[in-house]
């Protein structure tokens, strides 16, 4: 029927970019799937601006269906990386919005259809845990399958693990390891997950990011509270790529839940077009022109990490192995940690190495010839973006689901590769790798070697091997999302589970 009422779902991702674009793209795959379906997306406040400029660039076909909503807060910005007020503010503001729209409706039809109450939100599992009860509660994860095995620490103690690995008692884990703590008998702390390769418990936490432990502990107080009202939850990640952990996923919440794996929040055609006049975009020309294809690194940790000032002659040791192997790099500098020194920097614009934008059109550049690989810290829509684009990965993994995100893409898949040497806190001992041991030395001429000799196997059999692998990768990953791919296929599961048709 024309008329036909749509159904009201309430979606609330968490309040960083990284987490509220693919909330976004979540959102428009759910109302371009299905036609009775309107979304009262609630936004963090100081990102309203980013979501309503990401959103005009969509088809208004679906763009329409889809409310962006907020409520005043004086929580601290996105940008700040002060995730326990964000999500303590978030809550406050979502709660005072969600009473008043459900004592009276703000918005009733679209396109002359009547919108029904909301009956079903769907929650960012990084927020979850909230205790008010407006309808029907479904937690998604933004992030891969590697909400399973996120880390040691968060999956025992919130008994998330299940069947998924053969983890400690949780009271072993309630803060992380300092510097260089790593157990003497480090073989009895090999971490089983299936799927993944073995690695040691401290790997999970590959750099010593402050506030990280109180974090932990934070969220996982709030998700024993979450796994009480939930009963469905549904991953960003394409079954094909991970089938091991996709298939313990219904086992392994401490009671049975509905699973499904929809596929990566990733947008396969960039949202904006480069712009031919940027430095990032010229810059990747004229390296083209110069070098030819697969001559430039682009370098980016994302919008809210960046390595620390301690870890700085590392960072500068690697990238200055860049150009001595014959290529040129574009450094996105989008954190507001990020810092480096001035100098350094001059030096290798001068010598015409390296452009050092504030922010870069990832997508975009990610799709230019010119690029040879991607250093990345290995969030999910970054890995994602990567490899739905054939672009192999120099990965510097820090906390979250950075770490794992590394070891599947780079041992598993064999898509890139792991720098180990600049690990820092717990992790500045040894890693486990291919059945053996791995000494960090953790020295600038440690860092050095290891990136040389990355960048030499880049440029070889090794190299050519990764991008084809990635390219194969990212083929699986696209006809997933598309129609009657498993992802697909899981998304419209996942919709006739709430009612739509």
């Amino acid at each position: 029927m024309v008329n036909a009422p749509l159904k009201h779902v309430i979606f609330v991702p968490g309040p960083p970019w990284g987490h509220l674009r693919p909330g976004m793209k979540t959102a428009l795959r759910l109302v371009e799937k299905f036609q009775d379906l309107f979304i009262s997306l609630f936004v963090y406040q100081t990102e309203l601006h980013k979501a309503v400029k990401y959103l005009d660039a969509q088809p208004p076909v679906y763009t329409r269906r889809i409310r962006l909503v907020t409520e005043p807060t004086d929580g601290p910005s996105a940008a700040s990386g002060q995730m326990v007020e964000m999500i303590a503010s978030l809550e406050v503001s979502f709660g005072s919005w969600i009473v008043k729209e459900t004592q009276q409706a703000t918005v009733v039809q679209v396109d002359g259809r009547p919108i029904n109450p909301p009956s079903v939100i769907i929650e960012d599992l990084f927020t979850g845990g909230w205790d008010w009860r407006a309808g029907r509660r479904i937690i998604y994860r933004l992030w891969d399958g590697g909400s399973c095995r996120l880390d040691r620490s968060i999956l025992t103690t919130t008994n998330f693990a299940g069947e998924v690995g053969a983890l400690q008692d949780s009271s072993q884990h309630e803060t992380l390891p300092g510097e260089n703590q790593a157990p003497e008998d480090a073989r009895d702390q090999l971490v089983s997950v299936p799927g993944l390769p073995p690695y040691y418990s401290w790997e999970s936490y590959t750099q010593d990011v402050p506030g990280i432990d109180s974090l932990a502990v934070y969220l996982i107080a709030r998700w024993k509270n979450m796994i009480k009202y939930i009963d469905t939850v549904f991953f960003c990640t394409t079954f094909e790529t991970e089938p091991l952990v996709a298939t313990a996923l219904p086992h392994a919440f401490g009671k049975p839940l509905r699973a499904y794996c929809v596929g990566p929040s990733v947008d396969l055609v960039p949202p904006h077009e480069p712009d031919p006049k940027s430095p990032v975009t010229q810059f990747l020309d004229r390296a083209y022109a110069e070098n030819g294809a697969h001559s430039v690194i682009y370098i980016s940790f994302g919008t809210l990490f960046f390595p620390l000032p301690s870890s700085m002659p590392h960072l500068m040791a690697a990238l200055d192995e860049i150009p001595k192997a014959g290529f040129k790099f574009v450094f996105a500098l989008s954190s507001k940690s990020a810092t480096l020194d001035k100098s350094w920097m001059d030096a290798h614009v001068e010598a015409g190495n390296a452009v050092f934008p504030e922010w870069a059109n990832q997508t975009a550049v990610l799709e230019h010839p010119a690029i040879h690989y991607f250093l990345s810290h290995g969030g999910w829509n970054s890995s994602t973006e990567a490899i739905v684009r054939g672009v192999p990965m120099i990965f510097w993994p820090m906390t979250a689901d950075q770490p794992m995100n590394a070891i599947q893409i780079a041992s598993v898949h064999d898509c890139g590769f792991e720098l180990l040497q600049v690990r820092t806190g717990a992790a500045r001992s040894t890693a486990y790798r291919s059945g053996s041991e791995v000494e960090i030395v953790g020295t600038e001429d440690a860092v050095r070697d290891e990136m040389k000799q990355i960048l030499k196997m880049s440029k070889g059999t090794r190299g050519k091997h990764q991008r084809m692998n990635v390219r194969m990768l990212g083929k699986v990953v696209t006809d997933s999302l598309g129609p009657g791919g498993s992802g697909d296929i899981a998304l419209e599961k996942f919709g006739r589970e709430i009612g739509l048709a």
